[in-house]
């Protein structure tokens, strides 16, 4: 089906912050967007509703859209939820992963996660991330956390601190690797810890960051 008009600009905000076009604190201006995605301002203003109900941006009076600066606080809520759900998807998935009949699927997903451990500032390499994460979800079969997963914007997270962590992050694709491996061999406990140890080390390490890791300044503020 056709991408609708508003869905285009929400789209293409979403994919901008992964490419770096967009970044926290940056002005969203209707105009702008409108002429950009060759669509209407009334389809621009859809899109941004959207947007700020999934708390992605801010709007107000008078600054208009503005892409989310997330606190420190706000941060550490994000990711102590975070470490839970993707703690929990993992475990489902290796209780399922055989009645699925996902393993040779998983595994590719896996291999191709890995596969960019020498380019993981690559737009592909975040594609191939979020396979992996929405493969977890999916083959765990649990349609609750399908429906949440996706509204934690963890995206949000990486765009703001990214320039604090090295690139590539190799511990990273270790834990990716543990937990891959947990989940194909069916060891649900230890695909959950591995999991949320991932998840519990972005938090200790976001804990460190320096103040003004949560004060950047967006392109047009």
């Amino acid at each position: 089906m056709k991408d609708s008009s508003p869905n285009k600009v929400y789209s293409g905000v979403l994919q901008g912050l992964y490419e770096g076009r967009f970044v926290p604190g940056q002005r969203l201006v209707e105009s702008d967007l409108s002429r950009t995605y060759q669509v209407s301002r009334n389809s621009v203003r859809e899109a941004l509703s959207r947007l700020e109900a999934e708390r992605v941006i801010s709007l107000s009076p008078h600054r208009g859209a503005q892409i989310r600066l997330l606190t420190r606080h706000e941060a550490s809520g994000i990711l102590a939820i975070v470490e839970l759900m993707v703690g929990l998807a993992a475990r489902l998935a290796a209780v399922n992963i055989k009645r699925a009949k996902a393993e040779k699927r998983f595994e590719s997903i896996l291999v191709t996660l890995l596969s960019f451990e020498k380019q993981s500032d690559s737009l592909d390499f975040l594609r191939a991330r979020n396979a992996f994460y929405r493969e977890l979800v999916e083959t765990g079969g649990n349609e609750e956390l399908m429906r949440v997963m996706p509204s934690m914007h963890v995206h949000l997270l990486r765009v703001q601190f990214r320039r604090f962590y090295p690139v590539p992050e190799r511990e990273g694709f270790r834990e990716y690797e543990r937990i891959g491996k947990a989940v194909m061999a069916g060891d649900a406990k230890r695909a959950e810890l591995a999991a949320r140890a991932h998840v519990r080390r972005i938090a200790d390490n976001l804990e460190e960051l320096p103040d003004d890791a949560f004060d950047m300044a967006g392109d047009s503020r």
